[in-house]
């Protein structure tokens, strides 16, 4: 009996440490959006401005999502597997932000979190960085758990992963129909749909990539390196079998040539371009990494 109440006083414990560094980030939300130092430091309305507190709360998700990666071992001490806890929560949590600031400088090239969220309000931009919240929370997740409590492969990992996500948010372009920036420009949620389903689709299949055994670290870099580029041949397969079985049929013709048609814009297409994208990244991940040859064939 004394042994189950120490280990519930044990998670309690654990639960408000987790509950301070949580409090810690609120104010470390601060160094990337200086713009948000008065919110941060009063009670947050979440009916004042739904775009900043979708905004906001995605990180609280992906946080949470990227603290599940971290194990807490009893048998090593409670002070030592606190202070275990506390640098490996810190160091997650900063590469999460360090992420998410460079993913959306390279999306958001030509907006401003001012101006689209406090200002405006716009709520596609906010859905848009919710979808990149969950995304790169997942992917850093998945890179710590590769890592393994080591640091220099963590960070070796963390870049790797970067760059090839960076390269797929700018496969956006070549897939859909919709103009980012203009729609972005004009608050339209059909984008917003659209792209949070290929976000979501291309951490998936990112993360799959990641998922692998490895004991060497360059043969497991040119391993994920083979699946991601054997991933970018075979989605547009899907994307273009999933078109023929299921197609739409647009009532508006383009006017001038560039011009997105009025249909396009709409909530029904935004939904219809997600799904493809989801339902195309789930499906190659299936032939990618569930496909076994066995000895007889090179792996990859």
């Amino acid at each position: 009996m004394a042994e189950i109440f120490d280990r519930l006083v044990i998670r309690i414990l654990l639960a408000a440490f987790v509950c301070l560094m949580i409090y810690l980030y609120r104010y470390a939300h601060v160094v990337f959006y200086p713009t948000v130092k008065r919110q941060v430091l009063k009670k947050i309305n979440p009916s004042e401005n739904p775009a900043d507190t979708l905004h906001l709360f995605s990180r609280l998700i992906g946080i949470s999502i990227i603290f599940s990666s971290i194990t807490f071992n009893e048998s090593s001490g409670v002070f030592l597997s606190l202070f275990h806890f506390a640098v490996w929560g810190t160091i997650a949590i900063v590469l999460y932000l360090l992420s998410l600031y460079i993913i959306e400088s390279i999306v958001f090239y030509n907006f401003d979190y001012t101006d689209e969220i406090l200002k405006r309000k716009n709520m596609s931009y906010a859905f848009i960085s919710f979808c990149h919240a969950i995304v790169i929370a997942y992917l850093t997740r998945t890179v710590m758990m590769e890592a393994e409590n080591s640091l220099v492969i963590l960070l070796v990992l963390w870049l790797y992963m970067l760059v090839i996500v960076g390269f797929s948010v700018k496969y956006y372009t070549f897939i859909s129909k919709l103009t980012f920036n203009r729609l972005l420009i004009q608050k339209n949620l059909s984008l917003c749909f659209s792209y949070g389903g290929f976000s979501l689709g291309a951490g998936f299949v990112i993360a799959s990539c990641f998922d692998q055994e490895h004991y060497d670290i360059t043969v497991y870099c040119i391993q994920v390196l083979l699946k991601t580029v054997l991933s970018l041949i075979i989605f547009p397969l899907f994307k273009k079998g999933l078109v023929k079985i299921f197609p739409i049929r647009m009532g508006e013709q383009r006017v001038h040539e560039g011009q997105i048609d009025t249909e396009m814009q709409s909530l029904g297409y935004g939904f219809y371009e997600g799904s493809l994208f989801i339902s195309g990244a789930i499906l190659t991940t299936m032939i990618v990494n569930r496909i076994q040859f066995g000895t007889i064939y090179p792996f990859f």
